[in-house]
């Protein structure tokens, strides 16, 4: 095949170019989003109404009623609703509509305030249906924004091609080139037009390519905001909202309140308190108690009443009975005991499938796509500090059952606890009652003595185990904690580090020895100091304590304690010392430990076998095992 000439190379650019622009849509086509294609809000509230096939009949229209009551446990809630409606002499129906998809079907109780109930009953039903024609109609919209989105894509395909068309014909021209000057005449005018072609064509395309990317970015977040809407459409398929029809019937036509309570997942609280002291009255403290409720139950609580329990309400009392306690080698006995399946194990169920989804439905704000985002990582934090607080709540309410305790708190003050997972805190109780400060010092264990206050429960009430947040005048020292206290029952409770009193312990090592033989005996004196570092007289009370021995193999003896005190039955010394002024006051304990050799190399090789075993939290008879290994260390 011969070579082409310069006015053949001519000719074949500019056909080549024809033929690629003829295949190819012009560079300037615009592509402006389909009108009707608009995306759907992000609440997702209005996302239910869309795919309704019809809108709601007067008939089917619920009765209008507010949230009155709710009593909290540590796993549920226990909701009243109330509704103004118009009796007949005839049965009449009342439904309570757009209910969460997990209420305790079980649980649903209705009342009158004049006439009878003849009957109630719980329908489900999905929000939403793939089949529905708000649904396909959305569907429809977001296939449309996805055509247009391919079609840019295919067009930026086809500038690419036109771009790799045209360099691949520079090239040619210029290989061409080098091929034909040798042999033959190229005139310059001739090569100048396919540069200028060439050119000119690349710097239309790259002028398309940007034109096309622009209209892109500019309907990308339309689709993915309408991918998000149809996604969410998908979810309302899978999620259930519940209805309870409630008939009811009197003896002539009247106007009565109509009450309707439900048990549902998604709630708790956790007990907390604040102890108040000032120096200007320094024999009482304010104590009040709060409940930290928090919920997403999947509907907001306004300001209704609110009660809090300690209460399993799905545990069965019984009366306590004895069974046989048998000794020694006997035949076993197969004791059948059958717990019951109640309705709230599928609530619960439900709940966990469907009320990520709902909350988001009913509490995510009418704004844009990142202040939907925004809100989603907030319920998500609120939920899992939900979920840590139930399940600590449910551990205490267990041990005050066990105890056979159970108490009963109301909201002091009308609250608005939105079901979006965030606590909110309601004071329960509180009143203003003696004290008497008293400092108290444990060296072995800390080298700070501590301000604590012994009272008296004179609220009327029992305090529940819980966090205490500690203010002195008005300022907030940090938290400590309270164990279950009963209703006139005394206790303590660390209020502040006593910075006056100087604490030191140590091991007087002229006064210890170690001896190795059939059985090591180890003898150890402790010398402690507290010195008064203030301008008064301070009394403390200082504890000290020598070994208790519960194993054979180990004994002790040798106790000598100075000043003279003696330990009681857990081997606990305390001292009450009245310092003066700038005073110091040494203390002494001593005693001799004698054990065998054998011991120590097991706590070795228990340590090295379970590395574990070394933390803080040992068993306790294992405790007096490593100290026997510290000491020898320290030796």
């Amino acid at each position: 095949m011969n070579a082409p000439t310069p006015r053949s190379l001519a000719v074949f650019l500019s056909l080549s170019m024809a033929v690629g622009c003829a295949a190819m849509p012009h560079a300037a086509t615009s592509f402006t989003p389909d009108p009707s294609v608009v995306p759907t809000t992000p609440r997702l509230v209005a996302l239910a109404d869309k795919v309704a096939d019809q809108p709601e009949t007067a008939a089917d229209k619920g009765v209008a009623s507010r949230i009155t009551k709710v009593t909290v446990y540590s796993d549920r809630a226990l909701v009243s609703r109330e509704a103004s409606v118009a009796l007949a002499s005839e049965p009449t129906l009342f439904r309570f509509k757009k209910l969460p998809g997990w209420v305790d079907e079980g649980s649903v109780r209705a009342s009158i305030s004049a006439g009878k109930i003849v009957d109630v009953s719980v329908e489900r039903r999905f929000l939403g249906r793939s089949s529905d024609a708000g649904f396909r109609k959305v569907e429809l919209q977001h296939k449309a924004l996805l055509r247009q989105l391919q079609a840019l894509d295919d067009e930026m395909a086809i500038l690419g091609a036109q771009k790799e068309h045209v360099e691949s014909i520079k090239v040619f021209s210029r290989e061409k080139l080098t091929h034909d000057v040798p042999t033959r005449d190229v005139k310059v005018e001739t090569y100048g037009q396919v540069i200028d072609f060439v050119s000119g064509t690349l710097r239309r395309t790259a002028t398309a390519r940007r034109d096309t990317q622009a209209q892109r970015e500019l309907l990308a977040p339309e689709v993915e905001a309408s991918a998000r809407n149809l996604e969410e459409l998908r979810r309302l398929t899978k999620l259930e909202e519940t209805t309870v029809l409630v008939t009811a019937q009197g003896s002539a036509a009247a106007n009565v309140k109509l009450t309707l309570s439900y048990t549902t997942p998604g709630a708790t609280w956790e007990p907390m308190h604040e102890l108040r002291a000032d120096a200007a009255d320094p024999d009482s403290a304010e104590l009040t108690s709060f409940a930290i409720v928090t919920q997403t139950t999947g509907e907001d609580w306004s300001y209704g009443e609110l009660s809090f329990s300690t209460q399993s309400s799905s545990d069965s009392e019984r009366i306590p009975e004895l069974e046989i306690l048998a000794l020694g080698q006997t035949q076993q006995t197969s004791l059948s005991v059958t717990r019951r399946t109640t309705s709230f194990s599928s609530a619960q169920k439900k709940y966990a499938e469907q009320s990520r989804h709902w909350n988001l439905m009913n509490q995510a704000p009418a704004r844009g796509v990142s202040e939907l985002e925004r809100f989603e990582q907030y319920y998500t934090d609120n939920v899992a500090s939900f979920e840590r607080v139930q399940n600590k709540t449910v551990e205490i309410f267990q041990g005050l059952q066990k105890r056979g305790t159970t108490a009963h708190f109301v909201a002091k003050d009308p609250a608005l606890v939105r079901s979006d997972g965030r606590s909110i805190r309601l004071r329960i109780g509180g009143s203003r009652i003696k004290v008497q400060r008293k400092i108290i010092a444990a060296p072995e264990e800390s080298l700070n003595a501590a301000v604590t206050l012994q009272m008296s429960n004179k609220t009327n009430q029992p305090l529940l185990p819980g966090g205490v947040a500690r203010y002195r005048d008005g300022a907030f020292l940090g938290m400590t904690d309270v164990a279950f206290v009963a209703k006139d029952e005394d206790f303590s409770v660390f209020f502040s580090v006593a910075d006056e009193i100087k604490l030191n312990r140590a091991l007087d090592k002229k006064q210890s020895s170690l001896v190795h033989a059939a059985r090591n005996r180890m003898q150890l004196s402790f010398v402690t100091t507290a010195k008064n570092l203030s301008d008064r007289a301070i009394t403390v009370v200082l504890a000290e304590r020598v070994p208790v021995s519960e194993n054979s193999d180990i004994r002790v003896s040798n106790i000598h304690v100075s000043p003279s005190e003696k330990p009681d039955v857990k081997g606990i010394v305390r001292w009450t010392l009245v310092l003066k002024p700038h005073e110091e006051r040494e203390l002494r304990t001593s005693y001799q430990v004698e054990y065998p050799p054998s011991l120590v190399l097991d706590v070795k090789r228990d340590r090295q076998q379970n590395p574990a075993a070394a933390s803080p939290a040992r068993a306790p008879q294992r405790d007096f095992e490593d100290r026997i290994l510290q000491l020898e260390n320290a030796l």
